[in-house]
Formats: structure tokens, sequence, C-alpha cells
């Protein structure tokens, strides 16, 4: 259990809001970015998964028939990219359906695919209107031959695009998609269908309907990013649509079909009505002729009644006058005196009498027989001489117009002429006599005119007769052409239809006219011309419709839950194939299995000449060109070039065009002649493109995503074809040529004298052809092998059939691919994830809560922990964070499992940092307070220690392995006399501050200072495990600061007055020793030290203050020096001697740290290496030998008195004072070299 003290428990309480809020922060999705990531962050861990082609054709599942195929379908790319739009033939939007119907039917046919899925929409929208409408036609017929061959094989692209096709429209569908998390509901009325191909690419046959369709919409959901992450299995069907699109295409289709059905038809029914229309052309001309002939009777009918008429009238007109003048006449008689007035009247009406009779009796010799009144004659008379006078100034006018204007102006002038004759016969009185006469022939000529029209009637009726038969004729023919052109009408699609709903059918009739309307529709000539009003299969997404292909099932095999959590695909037989978690109703996860592309070291080459000759950089563009020839050569079968090899004459024994090799010999020889063209990129591809016959693409050869362009499919389908009709031909030949080289003839020379056909010309050409036949043979067979092996690819394969190329802008990134790829990888994946069952498992979200929950509790404990090594802890915190998400990593890898990571991490770090700032806070306030308490008298690592601990100092301590370090100025004494107390003070404050500094540097503790004495431990509070090489360390650099400080001093005369020589020759002595002391807080209760304390520590002091018997400075024990050169051994030890202290009975071994290797001169190396001589002599008796090595080592001493500041002797000159002692006193024999020291 963690004690805690107050402050660490309230900042512990305060940490266990922040779970808290990273859950609420969870819940309302503010970490749904993070979150998806790390999942992407996994599936990238969890490295590309390959598909296992061949474990994978081991496990089986019959499909119709006695056919199987694998369980786990083989998933291909065929891609519609930048090669295949450079295909010749394939122009620009919108492409010929027939090219990709060519590609899909090389595929089920020479590749066995086992199923085909188009990532194109394939719709009426997709078509431009500025294509021809019997271009259209062609282009969706090509992939109507395509389904029906294949129906249950091909799956058509469909999309919810939110606007639908005219088709549709009358159904009022939405064309957007069905989502039930979106508040869609199937219930009966709201229907939706996406935008889809309709006839011929989708059709009714035998009462099926043909024709796979599959959404390719990738809508987004829970999407925080343009990965498409989560696709929707399914979409709910029904409605009319289906059935609208369908006949409403026929409908649109119908004129362009029916004319490529009925030609014979046609041309036969056009012929027929040729014939009829010429027939009518006869009888039309007979209605005309008996038409022109009745109205010519008509007319003459007419106008012999317009005589009679007039006739009657004048005589009528005769009689009147004749008896006005008599009426006048009496009135004269009996009134004379009204004779002026009488007599003119009279007059009037005789001249009037007279003009008729005039004009009557001239009848016969003008021939007009009208009769004219004596106003018409005068209006004509005025008419004739405005005419005359206009003539007659034109004439003038314009004497070349005689011959035109005269015979006009001289006919006018006769009728002019004969109009005033008749006036002239106004002023003869006619007679009595001449009026009888006149009435006379006035009647007769109505007698006449009378008989005439009798005459006429018969023939009226007759020419009647006539007409009315030619006409029952002309109409009877007309039914006839009538119904010819309503057939051919028909039979070429120009017929007006409609479509029609029929009890639970939906038809397509011919229009009815408005009188027909009572009358049953006729169904068009043209099947499908009937089908099922309602459609109530699902729409699945493409890469599920896919799956049912392959699989040979259709919308019966799948059954989505009562609830709606789960889809389920079943075999034909009944068997469970797949089974699939649903979110939302309808969406899955995909589970990425692998990036898009691997591109290959050739691929590499490509795009960077690619790219050098778009910068015209020719010199790097060529310089690539024999890698990338080389790399390219060596994928055929047979061909292995080395660096030397000439890829010119490879390219000559495959046999290319000399032109492509004209182009490689360009590229590869450096540099060019002057007046010689780079050639470009495209004619470089070119050249690879040809070598590429040879070579299986490396991409259909891939384990994660086979695939290749659709220029390759077809390329090698018209190959294959090419490839074996020629080995057919070529086998044929060798046949021919094995017979006649098997002859009879030949036969008897093998066996009478195979000599003469060496001899034979004719058996030696047909024995060459024989050869260069079946080297060809050789080579066609190997081409063969490699194209078969190219379609082996596609065995049993879905192949997805989808753009590649930018400009289709149908691309998006993935979780391996930070650049966009095709969309139709999501459909591959899918499938692969549908197949292979490999579903991201999520837990609930209250497993993710809780594990935030405890994942901020356990890191909240170890950041508010102050213990032993409570860094180490809560840096074990992090790494125990770091332990959590590696394990849901690894978890994700094995199985699958999303194990929250997101929250908890997120909540997890942020408790950790929140809380070691608080801790941080807490023990800076903590260090203020214990600084300001104790700072004075322990060292900063203690008060670290204290704080760390989250104890007040209290009295203890324990015994631990440590260092105890002494050091103390030489002659103090002196220094204190001389001094005065300012200047002591200065001067030991200055010492001690230079001293202290690099003992704390060298992580030293403080114990104490004791006048001139420095008291400090290594190895606690804090442990060191190199405690003793830092406290030898620490010995020598006090001394080289010693040194230092000395050489400042020397200028300082003034400062230090009287005192100043005795400053400047200032030497420090340090006794170190190693070993187990007590170490702790001592004193009283309210007022102690942290210090140490055991026999260790008193024989630290002996060492200091031993070291003045050996002229050394700095004296250490032998378990000091052991402990030092186990850590590092770059200090020099000289070992003085072996002594027992005051106060101690056991012997130590002393030894002297001379300074570090690396900074000892040659002298005091070559006096070190005299002195250890001396020492072996010394402690061998040979006192003599000893003190001569002695003497020679004193010569060579780092510290020579007289030279060195303050020194006065060194450890060769104790050492030859021991000698001369010893030479007078031996210890005996028995000595083992101890020396026991009677002072401290």
């Amino acid at each position: 259990m963690f004690k805690l003290s107050k402050e660490s428990k309230r900042v512990f309480l305060s940490l266990l809001l922040i779970p808290f809020i990273w859950i609420g922060l969870n819940h309302f999705g503010y970490l749904d970015y993070l979150k998806v990531k790390s999942v992407d962050l996994r599936k990238q861990y969890r490295g590309e998964i390959p598909q296992n082609f061949e474990e994978n054709a081991l496990d089986r599942i019959q499909v119709e028939g006695n056919k199987t195929v694998p369980r786990i379908p083989k998933v291909t790319y065929v891609n519609f990219d930048a090669s295949t739009l450079a295909m010749e033939g394939v122009g620009e939007r919108p492409w010929d359906r027939a090219f990709f119907r060519d590609t899909a039917m090389t595929l089920l046919e020479k590749g066995g695919a086992r199923s085909i899925a188009f990532d194109f929409g394939f719709t009426p929208k997709s078509m431009s209107r500025l294509v021809p409408p019997e271009n259209s036609f062609r282009s969706d017929f090509a992939m109507g031959e395509l389904v029906e061959k294949f129906p249950k094989q091909v799956v058509l692209g469909c999309l919810y695009s939110g606007v639908q096709t005219r088709f549709v429209e009358p159904t009022n569908v939405s064309a957007m998609p069905p989502f039930f998390y979106e508040g869609y509901r199937s219930d009966g009325e709201n229907f939706a269908y996406p935008e889809s191909p309709t006839y011929p690419l989708i059709n009714y046959l035998n009462g099926n309907y043909m024709g796979r369709l599959g959404s390719f919409s990738v809508p987004p959901f829970r999407a925080v990013d343009e990965i498409p992450r989560w696709v929707p299995l399914w979409y709910p069907g029904g409605g009319k649509a289906h059935a609208y699109n369908l006949l409403g295409g026929k409908k649109e289709a119908l004129k362009f079909e029916l004319l490529n059905q009925n030609k014979a038809e046609i041309l036969k029914q056009k012929k027929v009505l040729a014939e009829l229309l010429s027939k009518r052309e006869l009888l039309l001309s007979d209605v005309a002729k008996a038409t022109s002939s009745l109205a010519s009777w008509n007319e003459k009918k007419e106008d012999i009644a317009q005589f009679i008429k007039h006739y009657l009238g004048v005589q009528t007109q005769l009689n009147g006058m004749s008896e006005e003048i008599e009426t006048l006449k009496g009135t004269l008689q009996a009134a004379p005196a009204l004779a002026t007035t009488l007599k003119n009247q009279i007059a009037e009406r005789e001249t009037l009498i007279s003009f008729l009779c005039y004009q009557i009796s001239k009848m016969d010799q003008s021939g007009d027989e009208r009769v004219y009144s004596v106003d018409e004659i005068q209006a004509e008379l005025a008419e004739l001489e405005e005419a005359i006078g206009n003539f007659r100034n034109t004439l003038e006018a314009n004497p070349s117009l005689s011959a035109v204007i005269k015979p006009q102006l001289e006919n006018r002038i006769t009728r002019r002429d004969e109009l005033k004759q008749l006036f002239k016969a106004m002023s003869v009185v006619t007679t009595e006599s001449v009026l009888s006469d006149t009435l006379i022939l006035l009647k007769n000529k109505i007698n006449e005119l009378n008989q005439k029209q009798e005459e006429v009637f018969p023939q009226l009726a007759k020419n009647a007769a006539t007409l009315s038969e030619v006409r029952e004729r002309l109409d009877a023919l007309g039914n006839i052409i009538n119904e010819k052109e309503a057939l051919l009408s028909r039979l070429q699609g120009d017929a007006e239809t409609e479509l029609v709903e029929v009890n639970s059918t939906l038809r397509l009739v011919y229009k009815r006219l408005p009188d027909e309307e009572n009358t049953p529709s006729e169904l068009v000539i043209s099947l499908p011309n009937e089908v099922p009003l309602n459609n109530h299969d699902r729409i699945y997404t493409l890469g599920v419709e896919a799956l049912l292909a392959y699989y040979g099932i259709g919308d019966e095999q799948v059954e989505i839950s009562t609830v709606r959590d789960k889809m389920t695909l079943y075999s034909l037989s009944g068997e469970k194939i797949i089974e699939a978690p649903l979110e939302e109703d309808q969406w899955i996860e995909v589970n990425w299995f692998s990036s898009w592309g691997e591109l290959s070291a050739t691929d590499e080459l490509k795009k960077l000449t690619k790219k050098y000759y778009g910068e015209e950089d020719f010199d790097a563009y060529l310089s690539l060109m024999p890698d990338l020839f080389r790399l390219t050569l060596n994928r055929v079968d047979g061909l292995d070039l080395q660096e030397g090899d000439s890829s010119v004459d490879a390219l000559k024994k495959l046999g290319l065009e000399a032109e492509l090799i004209s182009v490689a010999e360009r590229l590869l020889h450096q540099p060019l002649e002057p007046d010689q063209e780079v050639p470009s990129f495209n004619q470089c591809m070119a050249v690879l493109e040809a070598i590429g016959y040879y070579i299986i693409p490396p991409s259909i050869q891939s384990v994660y995503n086979p695939m290749c362009g659709m220029n390759k499919v077809l390329e090698y389908g018209n190959h294959l074809d090419e490839v074996k009709n020629n080995i057919l031909g070529i086998k044929e030949m060798i046949l021919k040529i094995n017979d006649f080289l098997e002859g009879e003839k030949y036969q008897n020379l093998k066996k009478e004298n195979p000599n003469l056909l060496l001899e034979d010309e004719k058996y030696q050409k047909y024995l060459n052809a024989l050869q260069e036949n079946q080297q060809n043979l050789a080579i066609k067979e190997k081409e063969l092998a490699v194209i078969e092996t190219f379609f082996d690819s596609f065995k049993d394969a879905i192949v997805l059939i989808g753009p590649e190329e930018a400009t289709f802008q149908d691309l998006a990134p993935t979780p391996f691919d930070k650049s966009p790829v095709p969309k139709v990888s999501v459909h591959g994946n899918l499938i692969k994830t549908l197949a292979n069952q490999e579903f991201l498992h999520r837990l609930p979200v209250k497993v993710d809560h809780l594990a935030t929950f405890a994942v901020c509790i356990l890191m909240a404990l170890l950041a508010v922990y102050q213990g032993k090594r409570a860094s180490l802890v809560q840096a074990g915190g992090i790494l125990l964070l770091f332990g959590y998400t590696y394990l849901g990593f690894e978890t994700f890898a094995q199985s699958h499992i999303v194990w929250p990571i997101t929250a908890p991490a997120c909540a997890g770090l942020s408790t950790s940092f929140i809380g070691l700032a608080a801790m941080v806070v807490i023990e800076q306030k903590a260090k203020g307070r214990l600084k300001g308490m104790f700072g004075s008298y322990v060292s900063s690592d203690l008060v670290e220690q204290m704080v760390a601990s989250g104890e007040e100092p209290s009295l203890g301590g324990e015994e631990t392995e440590i260092t105890a370090f002494f050091s103390d100025v030489q002659a103090f004494s002196s220094f204190s006399e001389l001094l005065t107390p300012t200047g002591l003070v200065d001067l030991m404050n200055e010492y001690l501050t230079a001293m202290t500094n690099i003992l704390q540097e060298e992580r030293g503790t403080l114990d104490k200072y004791i006048g001139d004495a420095i008291v400090a431990m290594y190895g606690a509070p804090i442990p060191m495990k190199d405690h003793a090489y830092q406290a030898v360390r620490t010995s020598i650099l006090m001394q080289q600061k010693q040194i230092e400080l000395r050489k400042k001093w020397v200028p300082e005369v003034e400062k230090w007055g009287k005192c100043h020589g005795l400053v400047t020759q200032m030497q420090t002595r340090i006794g170190c020793n190693t070993g187990t002391a007590t170490v702790g807080n001592m004193g009283a209760l309210d007022r102690f030290n942290y210090t140490m304390m055991g026999d260790m520590v008193n024989l630290a002091a002996r060492c200091e203050s031993g070291a003045k018997a050996y002229g050394a400075y700095i004296m250490v024990t032998e378990e000091t020096k052991l402990a030092s050169e186990k850590m590092k051994d770059d200090i020099a030890f000289r070992y003085l001697d072996k002594i027992v202290v005051k106060g101690r009975s056991q012997p130590v071994a002393m030894y002297e740290p001379t300074g570090f290797m690396s900074e000892l001169t040659q002298e005091t190396q070559d006096c070190l290496d005299c002195f250890q001589q001396g020492i072996d002599k010394y402690l061998a008796q040979d006192w003599t030998g000893a003190l001569n090595l002695f003497e020679k080592a004193k010569e060579m001493e780092p510290n020579k008195p007289g030279v060195t500041p303050g020194v006065k002797d060194n450890p060769s000159m104790i050492l030859i004072d021991r000698c001369k002692v010893m030479m007078d006193n031996p210890p005996g024999d028995d000595w083992d070299g101890v020396y026991v020291m009677t002072t401290k």
C-alpha cells in the first residue's frame, strides 16, 4: 500500500476529476478523430495481410452444379489507368462501352474469372447528350450483350446520387441513400432507388431479371477525414422504380433496337408498301380524271343555266319596255300637253330596245352570246380609252417596246371600235317587226339552251358514278397502306408507345388514339414488354454483390436479422458462408488489408525518367536508361543481363521492330551525336511496352492486390488468339514438312545411300525449314506459356474493374496510403473483410469508460507517490501506460479487437502530467520550507531527499556503504596567528567555497565544516556505486584547485599583508576511507544534523592526519583504492605503507593518489615506478637496495621541498629515513611490513 501525505491525498482526489472529463469528451465524440487514427496506426503496426492463394484454394465450396470455388475468393483489380487511356481508339469521355465489354469478355472467357464488378456508373446520365442517340444505344447494347451472356457473373455499378434518371421520375421515388440512422422507414410507401443502368444493360427474360446491380457509393459515415472506413452493406428495396427504369430504357431504345432486329422484315414491308403506294398513285390519277370530267360537265350545266337565265331576263326586259312604250303612247294621246316629256321617255325606251335588238341580231356573227347593258358598254369604253392612252404614251417614251405594246394597243382599239358601233346602232329605231323577230330569235335561243341542258344530266350521273367507284377503291387501298405503314412504324420503332400499369405488371404498349381509349392496349412487338410492377429485392453494395455473384447466389440466400444487427450469406445448398455484424442496421467497418500498390524498382526508375525528361535534364534522363533497360529485360524469362551485357543485343534477340531498336540504341549509347535528338519519354515507354509483351506484369503477381491495366487484358487477349493460331499454323507446316521428308523416296535414300541426302538441295531446304519452324514453335509456345500464366491470375477470382487515373476524381487516401488511391480498393478490402471473416471487434463503450477510469486511478496513484525511488515509480507509470498502449496494438494485431486506447491513454497522460506538476509545486513549497530550516546546515541533496520522502526530518540512521572524506589546511594555526579575523574569514570563505563547489560538482555530501577542515561523504544520502572513485577524484581536483588559488594569491600582496608568503604556500591534506557507516539524522530531538558515524569514519580522519607522516597530501585506504579502480582505473596510486593507526589493532594498507594517468608527466611516472621498486626492496628488508631506490625516486618526486610551495618532505624522503632506522634497528625475520603509528 502507498503511504500518502496529506498534500498527496488532496492531489489524488483532485485528479479523480480528470477521467470524468475524458469520459465526457469521449462520449460526445470529441475524441473520434484520435480514436479513428489510433485504429489506423494499429493496422499499420499489424502490417499488410497477404491473400493466401494456395492455402485458400484448398478450402472450397460448391456453387452451381458440381462446380466448386475457394471459400475465400481471390480479389484482383483491372484498372482504367493512364496506359489504358493512352490506347489507340479509347478516345475521350464518354468511352464506348464496347471497350468495357471486350475487357470483361476476355477476363471471363480467357481468364476464367468467377465474377466481374464494374466500379463505373453506366447510367443514362453518364452518357453525354452530345453523343448521337444511336451511338449511345450501340454502346449500351455492347454491355447488354455481356450481361445477357453472363447474367449471374457480371455486376454493374449504381449509385445513390440524389438525382433520379428520367425513366423513374413517374414513380416519385428518392435517389437519396435510404439510411436507417437518418430516419428512413420502409413503410410500404416511401422507397428509394439508385441512379442505375437501364435497358439493355439490365433485362427481363423468361420471368427473370438479368443484370446484377451493386452500389459503389461510399457515403461518409463516422468520418473524421477523407479515408473511407465504413461501408453500407445493403439498402432496402421495393417500389415500382426498377420496372419503370427497365421498361423506360426499353421504350427509348426501341427505335434503335428494332431497326437492327427487323432489318429483313423492314425491307420486305417497305417493298410491299412501295408497290401499294404506286397503285395508289394510279388510282389518284383516275380520281383526278373522273373529278375533272365531272367538274367540266357541272361547269357546262352551270353555263347553260346562266345563259338561259340571262336570255329570259333580256326577254322580260324587251317585253316590258315594249309594253311601257304602248302605255306611254296611249298617255300621249290622252294628254297631248305631256308630249315633250312622254316623247322623251318613249325615245329612251326605243333606243334601248334598238340597242338590245342589235346585239341579239349580231350574236351568231360575233360569237358572243352575252347581251350587254349600256352602262357596261360605257364602263368598258372608258377603260379602253384610258388603256389606249397609256399604251401610246409608253410607246412614245420607249419605242423599243413596240413589239410588245403595239399588238395590245391594236386589240384595244379594235374592241373600242366595236363598242362604238353598238352605240351607233342605238340611233336606228327598231320597228315592231324587228322586235318581234328579235323576241322569236331569243325564244329559240332559250329553247336551244334547254335542250342542251337536258343532254348534260346523263353525263353528270355517269361521271359521278365513275368517281365514286374509283374513290371506294382508293379508300380500300388507303386502309391497306395505313396498316402497312403502322406495321412498318412498329418494326422501325417509330410508333408511339407508353407505359401502363395493368394489375401487378408494368407493360410497354403502343399508344392508343383518343377514340381507342376503351380498347385493350397492345404490347410492343419486342421483349421485354411486360415486367412485375414491384421489385422487393434489396440493393447491395458493389463488394457484397460481387461476392453474391462469386458464390452464385442471390437475394434469396441473404438473411438480414430481425433487429438488423447481422447479415448472413448462405450457399445454394444452405451452408452458412458469411456472417457479418451490422452497425446502425446497414454499416460495417472495413478492415483494410494492405496498401493499394507496390512500386517496383522499375516503376521508380520510370517515375524518375519522366521527371527528368519533363525538367529537360537530359543527362540525368539518359543516365537512368542502362539500369531501366537491364531491370526490365531481366524480368524476361531466360534473359539474365549482367552489368556489361548489351541490352540492344537482347532486344534484337527478342525480335523487336527495327524502329524500336533504333530508339533503344539512342537511349543507351551516350553521348549522342550532335545531330541526334534525345528520344522522348513516350518513345522510351513504347520500347518498354514492347518488351512487356514477353513479361508477366509484376503487379499481377502481387500477394496483396494483384492488378493490371485494362490495356494489358486486351493486349494479352489478342495475343492469345494470335499465338494459338500461329502455333496451329506452325504445327500444320511441320506435319507437311515431315510428310515430305518421310516420303518413300527419301526413306529409301536413307537406307541405300544416306550421303546422297546431303547433296539433295530440296531435301536440305525442307530440313532447314523444319528446324526453323521447330524453333519458331518453341518461341511461340514460350509466349503462350507467359500469356496463360497471366490469365491464370484471374482464375476463379473476383475482378474489380475501376478507374485509377486521377482525371476520374474517384480517389481517396487509405490507412496505408497517404496519397489518394482508387476508391475501388474500398470494395476490394470489403470483400476480403467479409470473406476472411476478419472483422474489427469494437468493445462496448462502457469498457472504454471503465478502462479510462482504471488507468486514471493507477496513474494518479503513481503520480502522487513520494516514497523511495519516486522518480523511478513515476517513470514506470509512464512506461506502464506505454505498455498498455502496446498491449492494445498487439491485441489488435493478433485478434482485431479494438481495445480502448485513445481515451485511457489521453486521460492517463494528462492525469500523470497534471499530478506530477501538482506534486512539483508541492515539492517546491516543501523545499522552500526545508531549505529555510536546514539549508544552512545540510546539503541540497539531503533537502531533495527529505522532500521526496514526504516526511519531516527526524532522528535515526541506517548502515550503508560510503566513502568518508576529510580535508585539513596544513599549519592552519599559523594563519590564525598572522591574519586578522577579517582576513582569516575572507581566506577561508574563498578557500572553502572553491573546495565545496568541487565537492558538490562531484556529487559529494557536505557533512560539516570544522574550522578549516571539511568533512564530507560520498554514497549518502543518494546511493552511488562509484562513491570511492568520486571521493578520490574530488581529492585530486581539490589539490589542482589549491594550485590555482596559490597562483591567484601571488599578486595579492597588499590584501594579505605580512601573511602573504604563508598564504601563497597553503597546502591541504586529504584522507579517504571506504566502508560501512551509520548515516542519518543525529543530534537532539529539536536540533540535529545529517552526518556519519562509525569506525571507518575515524579511519578516514586518521588517513588525513597520518598523511603528514608520509609527506603525502592525499592518503586513502586500500579499500578506497580497490573500490575506485573497480569503477574506473584512470587514477595513478602508489603504495605508501601498511600501518596500524592509533586506536586500532588491525593494519591497513595506505596509498597516495598521485593524479590522473592522462596528466602524469614522464618524470612522475618514472618516480612512481622507482618508488614501487623501493617498496618491494623495503618489504624484502633489503634496506640498502630500498634506500638507493628511494634516493633515486626523491629526485623525481612531483612535490619537492623548496620547489613546491609549502612542501617540507615527500614519501621518498620519509621512506629514506625509515630505511636508515631499519638498518640500525632491523625488525627481525618475522616482520610483516606493518608500521605502528604512535600519533594521530
